[in-house]
């Protein structure tokens, strides 16, 4: 909002009833609102695969997609607001559909819309509780709630003008679990496969290389998160979320590592940039690429995604991807 020029209130409820309680600034940027919520819902909290297209591939795919008409559903009426839970539930069992078709200058997305759903674990906070319910739990050290909730996801799939890579960006929320968001891409990538007469999985990018060459990229981004393996023996993990240090310049890092007589094998990382987005607003996006040891003993490990968050817009996602296919290339080269 505050990249829009709009001011918030203290918290997200304060901020929600002063706009739905008439506030005109907020009325008067309605369009621009809804315009940065559908950049949101193209690159924002991905799980991500990428495809490199041979160029006649990737025309056959474009023209498939311009061919492409989007039908009448609950979905692609409210389109880029999100249905509420009573219209949710009324969606419940119904297959995914091809929700809207928009064309960008750089490119095309198509948006799948279905029912999703999250379970997660939460840490109930007693002081939170009712006196009654407090006093009934209080010999419990942590208690925990499960809670299930129904999304509505937006899946996406990103056709590029200029280059050759396609993306499938699928809703990733906090709280899945990887397993759960690979389904959701192989579900995704065959309903697209079959809207386009296409077989994406042939042409999909090993991501794999990308984190080592992350790792020796010195400067490019603070690397948070950061597994390894040591002379194919040793496993180590290591984080630096606190105060957002690299995990490359991390002293007993640079320790550990001095008195090696091989380089590390990274199976396992995560890295942030700070990307200015103009008015005093700046974001730190983040890809992780998650492996696990066993693929340092592989003759070539193959890791198909990669997860992006904290993007707020086309800019802070297209900085993340670009640092990515850099030094794809560059690995490829």
């Amino acid at each position: 909002m505050k990249s829009r020029g709009l001011d918030r209130a203290q918290g997200w409820n304060r901020t929600l009833a002063r706009v739905t309680d008439g506030d005109a600034r907020y009325e008067a940027a309605e369009d621009a609102l809804e315009s940065a919520l559908e950049e949101h819902i193209m690159c924002g909290e991905k799980i991500v695969q990428l495809f490199d297209l041979e160029e006649e591939d990737l025309d056959a795919l474009r023209e498939s997609a311009l061919e492409l008409e989007v039908g009448e559903s609950p979905f692609s009426d409210a389109y880029p607001i999100l249905l509420n839970e009573d219209q949710l539930r009324a969606q419940q069992g119904q297959p995914p559909v091809l929700i809207a078709k928009v064309a960008y200058s750089d490119g095309l997305a198509l948006v799948l819309a279905s029912v999703r759903y999250l379970t997660t674990r939460e840490t109930v906070v007693v002081a939170e509780l009712t006196d009654e319910a407090a006093d009934e739990l209080a010999g419990f050290n942590e208690l925990i709630g499960i809670r299930h909730q129904r999304l509505e996801a937006l899946d996406v799939l990103w056709i590029p003008d200029e280059g050759s890579y396609v993306e499938l960006r699928v809703d990733f929320p906090f709280g899945m679990h990887q397993r759960h968001g690979v389904a959701a891409l192989n579900q995704a990538r065959g309903l697209f496969d079959d809207l386009l007469g296409s077989n994406l999985l042939l042409s999909q990018v090993n991501l794999f290389p990308v984190m080592q060459s992350l790792y020796e990229a010195r400067g490019d981004g603070a690397m948070v998160e950061l597994g390894f393996m040591v002379a194919g023996s040793a496993q180590k993990l290591e984080k630096t979320r606190r105060g957002e240090q690299c995990c490359r310049e991390e002293a007993y890092h640079q320790g550990g590592i001095g008195v090696l007589d091989a380089p590390i094998q990274v199976y396992k990382t995560s890295v942030l940039w700070h990307v200015d987005l103009g008015r005093d607003v700046s974001s730190a996006p983040e890809v992780s690429i998650s492996g696990t040891s066993a693929h340092t003993a592989e003759v070539e490990p193959f890791i198909g995604e990669m997860v992006v968050r904290n993007c707020a817009r086309f800019e802070d996602y297209e900085h993340v991807r670009d640092r990515v296919l850099d030094h794809l290339v560059a690995e490829d080269g």
